[in-house]
C-alpha cells in the first residue's frame, strides 16, 4: 500500500519538481546552498535578458520587427522574474499545500478516492504538459529561425543580410557595443537559449506548479463530496464523521486561500500583459502575413497559441474550482439527511450556506478568473487588434 501511495505521489508531483527545481522554487526542498544558488542564477540571468534587451530597443529603435519580438521577450522575463521571485520568498502558501498533499497521499485507502486524485493529477500532468510545451517550442523556435533562415526569405521582407538578428535574443546592437570577438558566438548562442528556456520554465513553469497543485486540491474537495454524500449511512459515530467532514472542508478553504493569496499579485501582471501581448503579436501575425514572411508568421502563431493557451489554463482552473467548491452543498443535500438527528441536520444547513458562497480565482483580490474573463480578455484584444490594423492599413 505504501509503495503505492508513492508511485501515484511520484506521478502527480515529480513533472512539477521537474518545472521548479531548476530555479529553485520547489516548495518541498529545504533552502540550502543549492537551491539557493539556482535561485540567484535564475533570477540573475532573468535581469541580464531584461537589460540586454532594453538596452536593444534603446540603441536600435528603427527596426519595428525586432522591437516587437523584444517587447514579447522582455514582457515574458519580467513575468517570469515577478513569478521566481514571489513563489520563492512568498512560498507558506505553497508549501502548507504541497505538504498536506504529502499527507493526503499518505492517507490514501479507498480505490475510488485513488481513482479521484489520480485523474486530477492527469489533468495536472496535462495542464503542465500545455503551457511548457507551447513554451519551449517557442524557445526553440526562436533559436533555430536565426540559425537556419533562408536567404530567400531575407528577400521577400526586404532587408539585407546584415540586418538580420544573428542571435536568438535581440542583442545585436549590444554586443557590437561591447565588441566582443566572433569566436565567443556559440558561447552567446548558448546563453542566450538559456536565457530562453529559464524565461519559459520561470513563466509557464511556474504557471505549471500552481495548476498542479489546485487540481490536487480539486481532488480532495471531489473525495470530500463524496464523504458528504456517505456519511449517513454510518451507524455509529455519525456526530463525530460530521464534525471531521466540516473540519476538512475549512481545511480545504484555507489552503485554497493561501493558494490564491501567492498568486493574487501575479494573476494581475499576467491577464495586464497578456491582454497587451496578444495585441502587439497579432499584429504582428497581421503584418507577416501581409508581406508574406513565412518565419515570422509561424514565430507570432507560436506566440499567440502560447498566450492563449496559458491564459485559458487560468480561466478554466479558476472556474473549475469555483464549481467544485459550489458542489460540496449539493452534495450534502444529496445525502439521506433526513435521517440523521435533528440537531445535526440544522447543523447542515451552515454546510449548505458556506458552500453558496462563491470562492473565486481572483487577481489582486478583485478581478474574478474565470471563463468568463477569458473570453471577455479576448474580445478585448481583438478589438483593439482591428484599430491597429485598420490604422496601419489606412
Amino acid at each position: 500500500m505504501k509503495l503505492t501511495n508513492k508511485e501515484e505521489f511520484a506521478y502527480a508531483m515529480v513533472p512539477l519538481k521537474i518545472l521548479a527545481w531548476p530555479v529553485g522554487t520547489w516548495p518541498l526542498e529545504k533552502h540550502n546552498v543549492s537551491s539557493v544558488l539556482r535561485f540567484f542564477v535564475s533570477v540573475c540571468l532573468l535581469i541580464l535578458m531584461i537589460i540586454i534587451v532594453l538596452t536593444e530597443i534603446y540603441l536600435d529603435h528603427g527596426d519595428a520587427e525586432k522591437n516587437l519580438d523584444a517587447v514579447v521577450l522582455n514582457t515574458c522575463g519580467i513575468l517570469a522574474l515577478w513569478k521566481v521571485a514571489l513563489f520563492r520568498i512568498r512560498s507558506n502558501g505553497l508549501f502548507t499545500n504541497f505538504s498536506s498533499a504529502v499527507d493526503d497521499y499518505n492517507e490514501l485507502r479507498e480505490e475510488e478516492k485513488r481513482g479521484i486524485v489520480k485523474r486530477h493529477a492527469y489533468m495536472g500532468r496535462v495542464a503542465c504538459a500545455s503551457v511548457i510545451g507551447f513554451s519551449y517550442f517557442g524557445s526553440t523556435l526562436f533559436v533555430t529561425v536565426t540559425m537556419f533562415a533562408e536567404d530567400e526569405e531575407v528577400a521577400v521582407v526586404n532587408v539585407t543580410e546584415e540586418d538580420i538578428m544573428d542571435y536568438p535574443i535581440p542583442s545585436k546592437c549590444v554586443i557590437n557595443a561591447l565588441r566582443l570577438p566572433e569566436s565567443l558566438n556559440p558561447v552567446i548562442f548558448i546563453v542566450e537559449y538559456a536565457m530562453m528556456l529559464i524565461t519559459s520554465t520561470g513563466n509557464l513553469g511556474s504557471d505549471g506548479l500552481f495548476f498542479g497543485i489546485t487540481f490536487h486540491l480539486c481532488g480532495q474537495v471531489e473525495a470530500l463530496k463524496l464523504d458528504f454524500t456517505k456519511f449517513v449511512n454510518e451507524t455509529e459515530n455519525i456526530a463525530e464523521r460530521f464534525n471531521a467532514l466540516t473540519t476538512r472542508h475549512r481545511h480545504l478553504l484555507k489552503l485554497y486561500k493561501m493558494l490564491n493569496d501567492t498568486v493574487s499579485s501575479i494573476l494581475v501582471l499576467q491577464l495586464f500583459t497578456s491582454c497587451v501581448l496578444i495585441c502587439t503579436t497579432g499584429f504582428q501575425f497581421i503584418m507577416s502575413l501581409t508581406v508574406h514572411n513565412v518565419i515570422m508568421v509561424i514565430k507570432t502563431l507560436v506566440v499567440v497559441s502560447t498566450l492563449l493557451t496559458q491564459l485559458f489554463a487560468y480561466s478554466y482552473v479558476g472556474e473549475y474550482v469555483t464549481n467544485q467548491m459550489e458542489g460540496i452543498g449539493y452534495s450534502v443535500y444529496c445525502s439521506d439527511w433526513y435521517n440523521i438527528p435533528s440537531h445535526l441536520s440544522g447543523d447542515i444547513v451552515f454546510v449548505v450556506m458556506r458552500a453558496q458562497d462563491p470562492i473565486y480565482l481572483r487577481a489582486g483580490k478583485f478581478f474574478v478568473v474565470n471563463m468568463e474573463t477569458y473570453m471577455s480578455i479576448v474580445k478585448t484584444s481583438m478589438s483593439y487588434l482591428s484599430v491597429l490594423r485598420v490604422m496601419v492599413t489606412t
